[in-house]
C-alpha cells in the first residue's frame, strides 16, 4: 500500500504542485516573522551589550524619570561615597535627557526621527577606547558649544563651525548653539541605532536637564580587578542613595534591550496572525484538491477494497500524501522565509546600524514550520481521506454514476452555525464583561464557517444570476453551467476567497466610518478653525506640547475669537493605571468640544472634576464620587465629580485649569483656535505656526488639513491591512487555478468530445474563464456581504460606546472589489484556459 501510495503521489505531481503553494506561502509568512524577529533581537541586545560593556554596574533611579515631575538626582559627594567602595575602580556621573531635538538648518524645521532623540554632556576623558569618539573638531568646552553624532549633523545638514538650534524639552525652551564636533561611535559607526545625538559640557548639561549643576541622574562604576560585576553590586549596595537602584552592566543591557525586543514580539504575533489567515485559506485549497481527487480515484480506490484493502489502508493512503505535500511545502516555506527574513534583515540593519550578527533560526522556527505546515495540511486532508475510504468495491467492476447528496443537511447546519456566530458577536460587541473577546473571536469564526457551509446552496441563485450577467454564445453557456452543476465544489474553492474578502470588507467598513466620524465631529462639532496638536514619542505628561501662553498672543491677532489650551497626561486614577486625565478652561471647553451634559454641571472648581459617560461605565464612577488621581506633582489628590459629559471630540476626567500644577510640566498638548466667519485663516495659521516655531513637536492646521492627516493616519493602517491580507486573498485565487486544472484532468474526454464537435481552441478558453471568473465574482460577493455585515456590526457597537458618530459603507470601493476579484478571476483562468484549448483531440476523446 505504501508503494502504491508514492506511485499515485508521483503520477499525480502537477495536481498537488498548487496546493502545496498555498502552504509554502503561509509556512513563509510564520517562519520569516519569527527569524527576523529573533535576529533582531540578538542584534539589539548585542548592540546593548556593546553600550554598556565597560559598565560593572550601574546607579540609576528605581522608577523611570517619565514618571516622576522631579526624578532623584546624584550629588558629588554621592559619587565620592561609590567611589571609596572597596572594589570600585572609577565612578562616572552620567548627565542625560531624552527629548534634545535639533533643527534643520535649511528650513528650521525639527529633525524628525522615530528613535530616541538624546542629549548628554560630554568631557574630554583622553580614552582612546571610550564608546563615543571626535571623528573631526572637538568636544565642547563652554556653554553655548555642542557636538553632534555624524548621523545627526547630516540630518540637520550641519557642520563644525555652523550655528544651531536646538529644542530642549526639560526647560521647555530653544536655544542656538555652535556646533564644534563631529562624532561617531567605534568602529566608526554614525549612530547606535539611528538615534540622534546633541552633546554639551557636563556643566551645561545638568544645567539644561536638571535646573543645577553638580548633580548626575545617575551613575556608571567600573570594578578592581578580580571583582565580579555580581560581586560589586552586592559590595555597593549599602551606599546606594534613597530613590536609586545598583543594576549590573549585563542587567542594565537587559532592561534596555527589553523594549525592543518587546516591540519585536508584538510584531511578530502580529504578522503570524495574517499567517494563520492565509494558512485557512489554504486549508480550502488543500481540501479541495484532495475532495476531487478522490472523486478522480473513485475507480482506482474501489480497485483496492476488491483486491483486499481496508478502509483504514485506504484513509492512510491518502493522508499519506497529504503529510508528504505537507512536509515539502513546509521546508520549501522555511527556506523561503530565512531568505525573506534575511533580506528584511539587511534593510533594517542597514537603516539602523546594527552590530555585526548572523540569521539566527532557532529550533522554535522550524518546528512551528513544519507543525504548522504538516499539520493543516492533514488536517485538511482528513475527510477526504474519510470520504475516500467509503468507496464501494463494486465500484470497480462498472462506472458508477455518486449522485450528488442533497444540500439539506448542510444549509439547515450552515444556517445554525451562523446564528451561532450571530449571537456571539452581539455578545462581544456589547461588551458582556469575561467574554467580550471569546465571543468577537468565536463569533467571527463561526459566521466565517456558517456562511461557508451555506454557500453549496447560495451557489445557483447568485452565481447563476451572475452567470446569466456574462454568459453570452455556447461557449460562455456552457462555463456558467458547468460552474453550477458541482455546487459543493465551487461554494469550497469560493470560501477560501470569501474569508479574504470578508476581512478586507469588514476593515473597510470599519475604516469608512473612523474616516466619516472624523470630517463630521470636526465640521459640525469642533467648535475651533485651527488645531494645534503635538505629536510625542510618548505618552502625554505635560512635558511635551507649548507654553499655553503663546495662546495669548494668538488670541490678539485679526480675526481670533477665543482660544483653548488643554493639557493631557496619562496617569493613575483610583488605582487604575492609563487613566486620560486632561485640564483645561471648563468655561470654554464645553462650547468648543459640543458637551452634552447627563448629569451635573461642568463648572467644575479645584477639588472638582467632570468625566465622560464611557470613562465613568467604565470604572464604575458615579456623580459625587470621589476619584483619588496620583498626580506628578503633589501626590495622590481627590477629587470630586462633579458632572458626567458626552461627547466623541475628548474623552476621560477633565480638571480645572488651576490642576495644571500638579501634572509632571506645564505645556499644553493641544490647543483651538476659534475665528470670525470671515476671517483669513490661511493667515492667521502661519502666524500661529511662527508663534510655535520654538516647539519642534506641535504642528498647526486648519480643520480641513486636520480632517486629512487624522484620515492619512486611518489609509496608512488600512494599506497595511490591505497588503497583509493579499496573501490570504492570493493563495485562494492559487485555490480557483488549483480547481480549475483539476477540473480539467476530470473533463478531459468531455473536452476531447466538444472539440470533436467543432468547438475552438478559443471557445474552449472562454468557457474555462467564465467558470473561472464565476467562481471569483461569487466567492467575493460572499465576502462582500458579510464583511458589511461584519463591519457595520462592529460600526454600530462603537457607535453606541461613542468612538464614531458616523456609520459608512464604502460602497465604491467595495464595487472595486467585486471588479477586481472579475478581472483576477479572468487572470486565474489563462493557463488551465490554455492547457484545455492545447488537449490534442483524439487522445482526449479516447482518455479514461
Amino acid at each position: 500500500m505504501l508503494r502504491a501510495t508514492l506511485k499515485s503521489l508521483l503520477s499525480r505531481k502537477l495536481r498537488l504542485v498548487l496546493s502545496g503553494v498555498a502552504i509554502i506561502l503561509g509556512v513563509l509568512f510564520v517562519s520569516s516573522a519569527t527569524v527576523l524577529t529573533d535576529s533582531l533581537s540578538d542584534r539589539f541586545e548585542r548592540l546593548f551589550q556593546t553600550v554598556n560593556a565597560d559598565v560593572a554596574v550601574q546607579v540609576q533611579a528605581a522608577d523611570p524619570a517619565s514618571q516622576q515631575a522631579q526624578p532623584p538626582l546624584l550629588t558629588e559627594a554621592d559619587l565620592d561615597r561609590l567611589a571609596a567602595v572597596p572594589g570600585v575602580a572609577s565612578v562616572s556621573g552620567d548627565a542625560s535627557a531624552t527629548g534634545v531635538i535639533p533643527f534643520r538648518a535649511a528650513d528650521g524645521k525639527a529633525v524628525p526621527s522615530q528613535a530616541p532623540q538624546l542629549g548628554i554632556g560630554l568631557a574630554d576623558t583622553g580614552d582612546d577606547d571610550a564608546l563615543l569618539q571626535v571623528a573631526q573638531g572637538r568636544v565642547p568646552a563652554a556653554d553655548d558649544e555642542v557636538a553632534l553624532t555624524r548621523l545627526t549633523a547630516e540630518q540637520a545638514g550641519v557642520t563644525v563651525g555652523d550655528r544651531l538650534r536646538v529644542y530642549v524639552s526639560s526647560t521647555y525652551e530653544t536655544s542656538e548653539y555652535e556646533v564644534v564636533g563631529l562624532l561617531e561611535y567605534s568602529g566608526g559607526r554614525a549612530t547606535l541605532g539611528g538615534e540622534t545625538l546633541v552633546a554639551f559640557t557636563v556643566a551645561q548639561a545638568q544645567q539644561l536637564f536638571y535646573g543645577e549643576t553638580g548633580v548626575f541622574g545617575a551613575a556608571q562604576l567600573t570594578a578592581d580587578a578580580g571583582i565580579a560585576d555580581n560581586e560589586l553590586k552586592r559590595l555597593v549596595a549599602a551606599e546606594v542613595p534613597t530613590g536609586f537602584e545598583a543594576v549590573t552592566g549585563a542587567e542594565l543591557a537587559d532592561q534596555q534591550a527589553s523594549q525592543f525586543t518587546q516591540l519585536l514580539t508584538f510584531v511578530n504575533w502580529f504578522f503570524l496572525g495574517f499567517a494563520l489567515i492565509a494558512l485557512l485559506v489554504g486549508m480550502f485549497l488543500i481540501f479541495n484538491t484532495f475532495n476531487i481527487l478522490v472523486a478522480q480515484r473513485s475507480r482506482e480506490l474501489a480497485l483496492l477494497r476488491a483486491l483486499g484493502a481496508s478502509w483504514t489502508q485506504v484513509t492512510s493512503t491518502v493522508l499519506i500524501e497529504a503529510l508528504v505535500v505537507g512536509l515539502i511545502a513546509a521546508t520549501l516555506g522555511l527556506a523561503a522565509g530565512v531568505g525573506v527574513a534575511a533580506g528584511l534583515q539587511y534593510v533594517a540593519v542597514s537603516a539602523l546600524s546594527l552590530p555585526a550578527g548572523g540569521l539566527i533560526v532557532s529550533p522554535t522556527a522550524v518546528l512551528a514550520s513544519y507543525l504548522v505546515g504538516v499539520l493543516m495540511t492533514v488536517v485538511a486532508a482528513l475527510v477526504p481521506a474519510i470520504r475516500a475510504s467509503s468507496v464501494p468495491p463494486i465500484a470497480a467492476m462498472r462506472d458508477v454514476v455518486r449522485p450528488d447528496r442533497s444540500l439539506t443537511a448542510l444549509t439547515i447546519t450552515g444556517a445554525v452555525v451562523t446564528a451561532i456566530g450571530a449571537v456571539g458577536l452581539a455578545l462581544g460587541l456589547a461588551g458582556v464583561p469575561g467574554v467580550t473577546a471569546i465571543a468577537l473571536g468565536g463569533g467571527v469564526l463561526l459566521s466565517m464557517i456558517g456562511v461557508a457551509l451555506l454557500s453549496p446552496a447560495l451557489t445557483r441563485p447568485i452565481a447563476g444570476t451572475v452567470g446569466r450577467l456574462v454568459s453570452w454564445g455556447t461557449a460562455s453557456g456552457l462555463g456558467r453551467r458547468n460552474t453550477l452543476r458541482n455546487p459543493r465544489r465551487t461554494a469550497v474553492t469560493a470560501a477560501a476567497l470569501m474569508i479574504g474578502v470578508t476581512l478586507v470588507s469588514t476593515i473597510a467598513v470599519i475604516g469608512a466610518s473612523l474616516k466619516a466620524t472624523t470630517t463630521d465631529l470636526v465640521e459640525n462639532g469642533l467648535g475651533a478653525e485651527i488645531i494645534i496638536l503635538t505629536n510625542g514619542q510618548q505618552l502625554p505628561t505635560g512635558r511635551e506640547g507649548f507654553d499655553p501662553q503663546r495662546l495669548d498672543e494668538v488670541a490678539d491677532l485679526d480675526g481670533v475669537t477665543g482660544t483653548l489650551a488643554y493639557h493631557l497626561a496619562v496617569l493613575t486614577a483610583d488605582g487604575r493605571p492609563n487613566q486620560i486625565v486632561s485640564a483645561t478652561d471648563l468655561s470654554q471647553a464645553g462650547s468648543m468640544f459640543a458637551f452634552e451634559i447627563e448629569q451635573g454641571r461642568l463648572d467644575a472648581g479645584d477639588g472638582e472634576a467632570v468625566v465622560d459617560v464611557n470613562t465613568a461605565q467604565t470604572n464604575g464612577w458615579a456623580l459625587g464620587d470621589d476619584v483619588v488621581v496620583d498626580m506628578p506633582r503633589g501626590g495622590e489628590r481627590s477629587y470630586e465629580i462633579v458632572g458626567i459629559y458626552r461627547t466623541a471630540l475628548t474623552a476621560g476626567l477633565i480638571l480645572p485649569r488651576s490642576q495644571v500644577q500638579y501634572l509632571a510640566g506645564p505645556l499644553a498638548y493641544q490647543g483651538f483656535v476659534a475665528t470670525t466667519p470671515d476671517a483669513d485663516v490661511a493667515r492667521i495659521v502661519a502666524q500661529t505656526e511662527e508663534l510655535m516655531a520654538d516647539y519642534p513637536l506641535v504642528t498647526v492646521g486648519d480643520r480641513s488639513s486636520f480632517v486629512q492627516q487624522q484620515n492619512q493616519l486611518v489609509d496608512i493602517l488600512l494599506n497595511i491591512f490591505y497588503v497583509l491580507l493579499a496573501l490570504a486573498v492570493l493563495v485562494a485565487f492559487i485555490g480557483i487555478i488549483n480547481t480549475l486544472v483539476l477540473s480539467i484532468y476530470e473533463r478531459t474526454r468531455e473536452l476531447g468530445l466538444l472539440r470533436a464537435v467543432g468547438m475552438s481552441r478559443r471557445q474552449i478558453r472562454r468557457m474555462v474563464r467564465v467558470e473561472s471568473l464565476l467562481m471569483a465574482v461569487f466567492g467575493c460577493l460572499l465576502g462582500v456581504g458579510l464583511g458589511v455585515a461584519l463591519g457595520l456590526s462592529a460600526s454600530y457597537a462603537m457607535r453606541s460606546q461613542d468612538v464614531l458618530s458616523v456609520v459608512s459603507v464604502p460602497y465604491g470601493q467595495l464595487a472595486g472589489f467585486v471588479v477586481a476579484a472579475a478581472l483576477a478571476g479572468v487572470v486565474a483562468a489563462w493557463w488551465p484556459a490554455w492547457r484545455a484549448s492545447r488537449l490534442n483531440v483524439l487522445q482526449a476523446i479516447a482518455y479514461e
